[in-house]
């Protein structure tokens, strides 16, 4: 659409994508990278937008606006070395659209976003047992590619800041309004310009779109409700132990047994006549029941991440949770008064923060510490 000097070059659908994707994709690096790991609901739900998103901007560059397409912005190697060698010499040439080296920008993106899904995908299914791939992964998958998921979001961080300077360059040296463009959708049109660059452009076809953008969720959320249904790997359900919760709970809230190996378990059990500075000594049989049940359910029956970052334990207090590398490393940034308060009491009561203690999961968005009672 050409009117008085000025033609429309970013259709509706493109400005909502472009906001929408900012917004989402700032989500999802804050709450990874600086927010609580109690936000993890929406570091997902963010996750999950950026998805969806991707697929309409895939589907979008078939069937969207002339600028919107991405046939519009495929560009030879050729072209896009020239429009390199125009921002050096700080005479690019004019486009409407994408110029060349924002394309490679913006294919660049999309791959990385992409990796960037994937990788949180199988993280979130593996190591962290939520999500559709749950059921299918291995807790040693999920943590594997936990770095390469690290690194994608920083490579997204460093893109981000590499286009808006490319923005900011480009529109002083060319005197044209990208960032109002991507607001308005109008960008003038330039005596300067190519010919070929103001050809009546192609329109959208929104019905198409809806189409294909249906055709390709409504299977995929299918297959992902199918395996949303099996149970997550190395996740267990064991009944509770009556003995456990009466004779542990007698005196402190009993761990769940996930938290230890089977060797510290029965080191614990084989002394609790000195059992942490006090004498806890129960009937043979008692002792035979409980430890049976920790020998059964300890870390390494679970694939759970829990139960694999306590397996490794302190060499000098093996029977200690609150001891373990990997509990020190979590909780040191909190203060000790905060286990001192009344709602908590000690280190060693899990519950208290943790509302899915007790099912030894663990999850991220089920931490919420106890604001202190005045």
């Amino acid at each position: 659409m050409i009117r008085a000097g000025r033609i429309q070059v970013w259709d509706l659908p493109v400005r909502l994508f472009h906001w929408l994707l900012v917004a989402s994709v700032s989500t999802a690096l804050t709450t990874e990278l600086a927010a609580p790991e109690s936000w993890m609901g929406v570091h997902i739900a963010a996750g999950t937008v950026v998805v969806l998103l991707l697929v309409f901007r895939l589907v979008w560059g078939v069937f969207g606006g002339e600028y919107s397409r991405i046939a519009s912005f495929l560009y030879s190697p050729r072209r896009t070395f020239a429009h390199l060698r125009g921002l050096a010499l700080r005479r690019p040439p004019h486009y409407l659209g994408h110029n060349p080296t924002g394309a490679v920008m913006i294919f660049a993106l999309m791959a990385v976003l992409t990796g960037l899904v994937a990788t949180g995908l199988i993280e979130l299914g593996g190591e962290e047992k939520q999500g559709p791939l749950a059921g299918i992964l291995s807790y040693a998958l999920g943590n594997g590619v936990k770095p390469v998921h690290k690194v994608l979001a920083y490579a997204v961080i460093g893109m981000i800041l590499f286009h808006v300077a490319g923005v900011l360059v480009e529109g002083a040296l060319t005197r044209a309004p990208l960032i109002r463009a991507m607001f308005t959708g109008w960008k003038p049109v330039d005596g300067d310009l190519p010919p070929e660059s103001i050809e009546v452009p192609r329109a959208a076809s929104p019905k198409a779109a809806a189409l294909w953008f249906a055709a390709i969720v409504l299977p995929g959320l299918a297959v992902l409700a199918l395996l949303w249904q099996l149970p997550p790997t190395g996740v267990l359900h064991p009944l509770r132990e009556p003995l456990l919760d009466s004779e542990c709970g007698a005196c402190h809230r009993p761990f769940h047994p996930s938290l230890l190996p089977r060797a510290s378990w029965a080191a614990l059990m084989a002394n609790l006549s000195d059992h942490f500075g006090e004498d806890a000594s129960l009937p043979p049989d008692e002792v035979k029941r409980i430890g049976d049940y920790l020998q059964t359910y300890a870390a390494e029956a679970w694939d759970t991440e829990a139960a694999h970052r306590f397996s490794v334990v302190s060499p000098d207090q093996p029977l200690r949770i609150t001891e373990t590398p990997y509990w020190r490393r979590k909780h040191a940034h909190i203060d000790p008064a905060v286990f001192a308060r009344k709602e908590i009491g000690a280190k060693s009561n899990c519950g208290a923060c943790h509302g899915d203690a007790a099912t030894g999961r663990f999850d991220d968005q089920a931490i919420r510490i106890p604001i202190q009672n005045p």
